[in-house]
């Protein structure tokens, strides 16, 4: 190494601009810093200041209905459909295909260890303004003021029925395909869903808190066996399931929050599973009951909430995506063709984006691809672009997935009025290590069907970013490219951010105050929300909305230890009552600042 004050005599020789070393060009600019230091009295400075959430303004009206008053509607259902209510009375002798007891032999096998600690809807008390200050700003924060997000942007918050509700024997309900979760049979009595978040009998309080934080779409599901116990067409209605979802949306817009409706949300009737060729014939007897009710106040539906990650876990089979894709057409055509909605309708899908471990190996995008079209593909070729099933998914041995016919893909095609779909983070792929064709012609392979090996570490053995409690983790540099991929794959019209979120690592086993101060949670919205703006200003991306998962923690399937909320909920005391978050202030204050006039 030659010796600085060598470097500093070339300098002077061959000229500075050529020889001079960045030490001594450091040295050089430091030298002509002048810096004065000087004493004073000492004096406190206020660096906090009590600022207040602003309140939604209600009630909320919209200009026309977006589909005919039920009065007009009710004509387009069935004639002979039983109305009823039902009661859980396990002593009841037979007394019919749709009776009391035949509805209480569908619970014969499920019972719970802990019962809902209080059976009526609570009213909505005021927020005190004691609960509605501020946290301290974040002097750490980044951001660009001047990009703005459009005034129709559509932001806000997201649960579902199953997560949220509790009470899953009460008022009629049926039992769905995760009832099973905290049953005393599955000894799993730790995440006993029978209580849950209790919001069935708290949902005007979770509203009301919601509106009085500012926060103006909510994003819930309604249950399935909720409306429908028996899950089957033709068999009777439960009217206390309607009357409760009914008052769900007039509660939102008593308040000035806009309901957004998914119609499933993984909680199908327990019944449905066993034949999944019968789910459009019920999932539009289901679906006609509900819209025609609520679509007149309802601008935004979704039929299924990912339904292109369920196939062997939830449902039997490739081929039940075929049949999930002829329900959800057959409820869009409806929708749009008899029930006259003038809203828009979707479906949810989960992708974390699969990017290439090395992007110059060729065998990595390949895996990366492969792995896209498997859980995105499969569903966006025919909704989106009017095209047959991926061809690594149909050329995969013993998937028995059937190619669909041209009859098929033109009624799929155009059934989605924008793309949703929950993209929490991304993974690294690469080939699984046999190979992929090795692989695919292995059924008992472990990475079958698939055949990708996904990881969150990176070839030199980073981490991609801070990792939360399960899977998702604060990584926004990939942002950018999830939206992207979508927009320049599927070309839809727009994309909803329809869940996004994080839990932080044994956050519940912190004290309460610090669960309040959830700051990592902050960051992973903050930055994620920073790559979005920039994905819309400056590669042309039309991202319409943005829904945070979730409002409240809750039942992430069978784990309380998941804490994805925004607010927590107090199960020590039997209280169940609900706490704001730093996160959740953070959050309005974004789009407060960011989204136009």
């Amino acid at each position: 190494m030659i010796p600085p004050s060598l470097l500093i005599l070339l300098g002077v020789v061959g000229g500075y601009s050529a020889w001079a070393s960045p030490v001594t060009q450091e040295v050089k600019a430091s030298s002509t810093v002048k810096t004065s230091h000087s004493y004073s009295s000492f004096s406190y400075t206020q660096v906090t200041s009590t600022r207040y959430a602003t309140a939604l303004g209600a009630p909320l009206s919209f200009p026309t209905a977006f589909a005919p008053a039920f009065s007009q509607a009710s004509t387009l259902l069935p004639s002979n459909v039983t109305y009823t209510t039902y009661a859980l009375q396990s002593s009841l002798t037979a007394d019919g295909q749709y009776g009391q007891s035949a509805y209480a032999a569908l619970w014969a096998n499920l019972s719970y260890t802990a019962a809902p600690p209080f059976t009526t809807t609570a009213t909505a008390s005021a927020v005190p303004s004691s609960e509605l200050v501020y946290p301290p700003d974040l002097y750490n924060r980044v951001d660009n003021p001047e990009l703005k997000l459009p005034a129709d942007f559509i932001w806000g918050v997201a649960a579902s029925a199953w997560q949220i509700e509790g009470g899953l024997q009460l008022e009629g309900r049926g039992p769905s395909v995760l009832d099973s979760i905290g049953a005393i049979q599955s000894n799993d009595n730790q995440s006993d869903a029978n209580i849950a978040d209790m919001s069935y009998f708290m949902y005007k309080e979770d509203i009301a808190r919601l509106a009085a934080i500012g926060v103006p779409y909510l994003s819930f599901s309604i249950s399935w066996p909720r409306i429908v116990p028996f899950g089957e067409a033709g068999s009777p209605i439960n009217t206390l399931g309607l009357q409760h979802y009914d008052d769900v949306i007039n509660a939102c817009l008593e308040y000035g929050v806009t309901p957004i409706v998914t119609l499933n949300h993984v909680d199908m009737p327990a019944s449905q599973i066993s034949d999944m060729s019968t789910l459009p014939e019920n999932f539009l007897y289901f679906a006609k009951q509900v819209m025609t009710r609520y679509a007149d106040r309802v601008p935004y539906w979704v039929t299924f909430n990912e339904p292109n990650i369920g196939v062997d876990v939830t449902f039997p089979g490739w081929n039940s995506l075929t049949h999930i894709l002829t329900a959800h057409a057959a409820v869009y055509h409806w929708y749009k063709d008899e029930l006259h909605g003038t809203g828009q309708v979707t479906m949810k899908f989960a992708n974390n984006l699969a990017v290439p471990l090395d992007p110059s190996n060729s065998s990595h995008v390949e895996a990366a691809l492969r792995y896209q079209n498997f859980i995105l593909g499969v569903m966006g070729n025919p909704l989106f672009l009017g095209e047959q099933y991926p061809a690594d998914a149909l050329d995969t041995p013993n998937l028995n997935l059937t190619a669909l016919t041209e009859d098929q893909i033109s009624n799929f095609h155009g059934t989605m009025d924008f793309w949703a779909f929950d993209p929490y983070v991304a993974q690294f792929a690469s080939a699984a290590p046999e190979g992929i064709s090795a692989c695919a012609a292995d059924q008992s392979n472990s990475l079958w069907p698939e055949c990708v090996t996904t990881s969150m570490i990176q070839a030199d053995g980073w981490l991609m970013g801070d990792m939360s409690n399960a899977y998702s983790s604060i990584a926004p540099q990939y942002v950018r490219q999830q939206l992207g991929y979508v927009w320049n794959t599927f070309r839809p019209s727009g994309i909803l951010i329809s869940e996004y979120g994080f839990n932080p690592f044994a956050d519940s086993e912190r004290t309460g105050d610090a669960q309040r101060q959830d700051l990592e949670r902050t960051l992973y919205y903050q930055d994620f929300l920073q790559e979005t703006l920039k994905a819309i200003h400056e590669d042309g991306v039309n991202v319409i909305g943005a829904l945070a998962w979730s409002y409240l923690d809750n039942n992430e399937f069978g784990s309380y230890t998941n804490q994805y909320g925004m607010q927590s909920v107090n199960r020590t005391d039997g209280s169940l009552r609900r706490r704001y978050k730093r996160s959740l202030f953070d959050y309005v204050g974004f789009f407060h600042e960011h989204v136009g006039s």
